[in-house]
């Protein structure tokens, strides 16, 4: 089993990743991911992303979405970097195993089940689950480094 250690997570996200995403009741997408050095502390990354939503015709990117990842010592937050909730935390994770971090959020009354899990020196995936009065479904993302 691959293992990482908190500290060295951040150099582990460092650069440009390929990504295919599957939304439960929606379909795939792929994409491309950043994770650059924040120039405001060395404990933090910007995320930026771009997919396509192959329902919509285009052969371009149309979906955006970024983030930013502060290192904490069991593990790392991401807060909202765009949109109306820019600077709001999204997700705390911690380590659950070596290679495993974990996260819960409760969403006004949405449950948000999330868990990052290192296959590789060059392969990650991001999974949540979504589920409440409003909401019910599924995301898994693949990131292989580019």
């Amino acid at each position: 089993m691959y293992a990482i250690e908190a500290k060295a997570v951040l150099s582990y996200f460092l650069g440009d990743w390929e990504m295919h995403r599957v939304i439960s009741e929606f379909g795939e997408m792929t994409g491309r991911a950043t994770f650059r050095l924040n120039g405001e502390s060395d404990q933090r990354l910007d995320y930026k992303e771009a997919v396509m939503f192959p329902r919509l015709g285009e052969q371009k990117a149309n979906a955006f979405r970024e983030y930013e990842y502060r290192m904490t010592d069991a593990g790392f937050d991401i807060f909202f970097s765009d949109g109306a909730t820019k600077g709001q935390l999204f997700l705390s994770f911690v380590f659950a195993q070596a290679s495993i971090l974990t996260s819960h959020h409760l969403c006004i009354q949405d449950h948000y089940d999330a868990e990052f899990v290192f296959l590789s020196d060059d392969e990650f995936e991001l999974s949540f689950t979504v589920v409440g009065p409003k909401k019910d479904y599924s995301i898994q993302t693949r990131f292989i480094r580019a």
